[in-house]
């Protein structure tokens, strides 16, 4: 009896030593490869430009979702809501800093500009959801995967040259970026182009009563229109402008944020307005976009906005760039060299990084046909 304890016991002695051996030793190289990368998402979720955030949102979720493997990183990301407001997404910033994310995310216009310089000095991987030009110039660690107003105004001039405009009537939301985008690269760009009849209506972010600058515009008699602002700014433009007549098959063309006005438009509304949009929005019969699309629909039961694609593409470039840093602790340095060196494709297009950070999307014009949008043939 006294031996059967006894070895009874040294069974057990060991059985506790090997749970304990299994317990103290380190992950699997399959646990290795599926390291977490923190990412720190400060944008507006709430609020008039709640829309663009929760977009944001929900494709890097969609992505996670969607591509898993073995080897797959895990991305956690931690998403804050600054409101809109700039004093909220500094604060927002420095709560996050103290978890050490590896990569920033930050949207949209003014509330990125609030923190760019804190994290620039953080030396962090700066995703930046904002239109600005040249937003990441002289920003070694900027990155963007939206379109932008650097790649808009070609498009315009492009139509503009093509419909052969002679008057030519802008309206665009007052903020730094957009008055680089016309002041500085539009209005002069249509002189260079010997169009001087230009007429210029500025007007200040959360309009949206536009009559009085409608009956201006109806006075001025332009044959071409630009029309910029975010979406429900484009809902109130559009619904002061058709009463008056003065969108026409071919004389109205918008910039990006139309896309989404078009989800609150009806298509009368709509017909004949043209709009700058990405190929892969105007052209949504690819396979890629078209599986991506009707998943996207099954999943959240609505139809993506382009801000969504842009994000499953971030997400995607986040995570291809972890799998080749192999799992390890990286540096700042590390993650931007990776992520700069991203060369694959997306559901938007080639995704690949220019000498300042951003990826350059494929555009064309597209028309608004029975609330449906097709590419503008020029036919």
């Amino acid at each position: 009896m006294v031996k059967r304890k006894q070895i009874l016991g040294l069974a057990i002695t060991i059985m506790v030593a090997f749970l304990v051996l299994i317990s103290c030793k380190g992950p699997t190289p399959s646990e290795q490869s599926q390291q977490t990368v923190l990412i720190a998402a400060n944008l507006p979720l709430t609020g008039p430009l709640g829309t663009y955030g929760l977009s944001v949102k929900e494709g890097a979720e969609f992505a996670i979702e969607k591509i898993k493997g073995v080897n797959t990183p895990k991305l956690n990301f931690d998403w804050q809501d600054n409101q809109g407001a700039p004093k909220t997404t500094l604060s927002v910033m420095q709560k996050q800093f103290l978890a050490n994310p590896a990569v920033y995310v930050s949207g949209v216009k003014p509330q990125t500009m609030a923190i760019n310089d804190q994290v620039t000095a953080k030396g962090l991987p700066h995703f930046v959801w904002i239109f600005d030009p040249v937003i990441n110039k002289d920003r070694s660690n900027n990155l963007r995967t939206w379109v932008s107003y650097k790649i808009e105004p070609p498009v315009y001039f492009s139509y503009i040259e093509r419909q052969k405009a002679k008057r030519v009537s802008i309206l665009y939301v007052q903020l730094p970026h957009t008055v680089e985008e016309f002041e500085n690269i539009i209005v002069p760009g249509l002189k260079e182009r010997g169009i001087d009849q230009v007429q210029v209506q500025a007007y200040d972010f959360g309009r949206n009563e536009f009559r009085d600058l409608a009956q201006k515009i109806k006075k001025f008699g332009p044959d071409l229109i630009i029309l910029n602002g975010f979406q429900t700014e484009l809902v109130g433009m559009v619904r002061a402008l058709r009463p008056l007549s003065l969108i026409t098959d071919g004389n109205t063309i918008a910039t990006y944020d139309m896309l989404d006005a078009a989800k609150v438009l009806g298509p009368d509304e709509l017909e004949g307005v043209r709009v700058v949009a990405p190929v892969f929005v105007t052209r949504p019969e690819s396979p890629t976009a078209k599986q991506w699309t009707s998943e996207f629909v099954q999943r959240y039961n609505k139809k993506p906005l382009y801000t969504h694609a842009f994000s499953y593409d971030m997400a995607t470039i986040i995570m291809d760039a972890a799998e080749r840093l192999g799992g390890k602790n990286a540096t700042s340095q590390e993650w931007l060299t990776a992520l700069r060196a991203t060369n694959m494709q997306g559901i938007t297009g080639p995704l690949s990084f220019d000498f300042d950070g951003d990826l350059i999307t494929p555009l064309e014009v597209g028309v608004y046909r029975n609330g449906n949008l097709v590419p503008d043939l020029g036919l």
